[in-house]
């Protein structure tokens, strides 16, 4: 699978041969691109957060399938710390020669934009995108709504009484949240947590009216009949509650997803990053993959570097505008 270093045996033999012919190209072989011999080391993957949580184990996945295609190994490192920006900052100064890389989250936009960092998400080359979890609004399965519509009549009679838990005050579904509380007319407030898990536990326990949060965080809870979800933040159908109507059904072109994907330190060859994102893409496509990341309540989507890129930028307008 070592496509570049087989093109670098070809380009050393075109220059020897030309050389002999008096082209003046002897040094040919000296001289061949960096990305012609990638990988020359094991791939280093770096989780900015503490291992255990679901950014590690989309990162061990994925390079648990995509090293035969890689042609290397593929080594995770946790580098936690301040929010995720230390291990964000480690691989934004990282020389670009594909050997590290960042298991990237919309946190590489939202952390520059409300704090101070040496990074902004210029500062990395996105790979692919391999993760899209969605957020649905849960409610209480003994509240007196039971849909988004009596759940929408339920806050417009009872005006500042309705709250709506989200899994921190920079998080995008802290946004979505706002921005479906102005789209439906209703006053409402928005209680910001310090993750997705305390937020659903509350409306679990019946303190708040309706927590944002996605599958994998609350699916125990539904499980366990404490909660149920009445909307999902895209323009797609669930598969994993195909019942239940989105957001832009309802009239509400809201989404909010939490996306995780590969970036490289920006100035990467862009042959090295195509081979990244071939390796990687061929590893997701693994049906086994598939199903360990499903088994763990996450969704696989795939999204090619520049269809990343988008999506990178998508959120850094969107939290821009509503700074």
């Amino acid at each position: 699978m070592k496509t570049f270093k087989s093109l670098a045996i070809l380009t050393a033999a075109a220059s020897i041969f030309l050389g002999g012919c008096g082209s003046g190209g002897s040094n040919g072989a000296a001289n061949e691109s960096a990305s012609e011999n990638f990988p020359e080391e094991p791939i280093k993957i770096i989780v900015p957060f503490a291992a255990g949580g679901s950014a590690t184990t989309t990162a061990r996945l994925l390079a648990e399938y995509s090293e035969e295609p890689m042609g290397e190994s593929i080594v995770i490192e946790n580098r936690e710390g301040g929010g995720g920006t230390i291990g964000q900052q480690y691989v934004s100064t990282a020389e670009p020669d594909g050997h590290t890389l960042l298991l990237a989250t919309t946190s590489i936009v939202t952390s520059p934009i409300f704090n101070e960092t040496a990074f902004t998400h210029e500062d990395f080359d996105p790979i692919l995108q391999v993760v899209s979890d969605v957020s649905y609004l849960y409610v209480n399965t003994d509240a007196p709504y039971d849909d988004i519509d009596s759940f929408i009549e339920y806050a417009k009679e009872n005006p500042g009484k309705v709250t709506i838990a989200t899994s921190g005050a920079q998080a995008s579904d802290t946004i979505a949240a706002k921005e479906f509380i102005e789209a439906a007319g209703i006053d409402a407030t928005v209680i910001p947590y310090d993750g997705a898990a305390p937020g659903v536990a509350s409306v679990a326990g019946g303190h708040d009216s309706a927590a944002m949060s996605s599958f994998g965080e609350s699916e125990g809870q539904v499980q366990a009949g404490k909660i149920k979800p009445i909307l999902v933040f895209s323009e797609n159908k669930s598969t994993k509650y195909p019942d239940v109507p989105t957001s832009y059904e309802k009239g509400y072109e809201i989404s909010d997803e939490s996306w995780r994907g590969v970036v490289a330190p920006a100035g990467t060859d862009p042959e090295i990053i195509k081979y990244l994102q071939d390796a990687f893409k061929a590893g997701f496509d693994n049906p086994e993959f598939k199903e360990k990341m499903e088994n763990q309540g996450m969704d696989p989507i795939y999204k090619d570097s520049k269809e990343f890129k988008q999506s990178i930028d998508n959120v850094y307008k969107r939290f821009s505008e509503n700074m």
